[in-house]
């Protein structure tokens, strides 16, 4: 997965005007080390432990926050509307998988990716680089998750492609237009989101 493949998806925002956009005082990271970074300058002086705990206090936890409003309301336009828009039932089939694969690949992160990249990144601090004993099985692991990225970003491609790229009926409710509106800030989070993991952060560790 790169970065074209993840900022190509219509309606989305770039990883620029988000880091200019989104308030990120509550992290200990800064605005301007996320632009080079997004920018792909400077990424060696980018630390990789700030950048996990920035990703599971911002993007972990919106995704986790955003799933469950999300999933709630796909219950209640499914029940409401399905008989008339038959599409519905499949987005909400595939809502239900895509949050469980996502859910677990976070789950995932934290209690085996993450870790191991911390130990890892501080083993090679004080063995030198270029140690592949030690980075190896690192590598391993991060070409499993590049694949789970990728799933994941293969279930936003379908989800646009269910709804028509989120085009509301005109007999669309409330619950309807909250549903397509929180799906779009869910997909433009995770466009951020994996884009930091996958180009940035794999990025860190592959260069170790």
């Amino acid at each position: 997965m790169n970065t074209i493949q993840l900022i190509n998806l219509k309606n989305t925002i770039s990883a620029e005007n988000y880091f200019t956009t989104k308030n990120l005082n509550d992290a200990d990271i800064s605005r301007h080390e996320i632009n080079d970074a997004t920018n792909r300058r400077n990424n060696n002086k980018l630390n990789a432990e700030v950048l996990i705990d920035y990703i599971i206090k911002t993007h972990h936890a919106f995704a986790k926050k955003s799933t469950i409003a999300i999933y709630n309301l796909t219950q209640k336009v499914a029940y409401r509307h399905s008989e008339k828009h038959i599409e519905l039932k499949k987005f909400n089939e595939i809502a239900f998988l895509f949050f469980h694969h996502l859910l677990n690949q976070m789950l995932k992160e934290e209690q085996s990716l993450f870790p191991h990249v911390r130990q890892t990144m501080s083993e090679l601090k004080y063995q030198g680089k270029n140690n592949n004993t030690i980075i190896q099985p690192l590598k391993e692991k991060l070409q499993l998750q590049q694949a789970e990225l990728q799933k994941s970003f293969d279930y936003l491609k379908t989800f646009r492609e269910i709804t028509n790229d989120y085009k509301l009926p005109p007999d669309a409710c409330s619950y309807y237009t909250s549903l397509f509106d929180k799906m779009k800030e869910l997909e433009s989070d995770l466009v951020i989101h994996f884009h930091l993991e996958a180009d940035i952060l794999f990025g860190l560790c592959n260069r170790s």
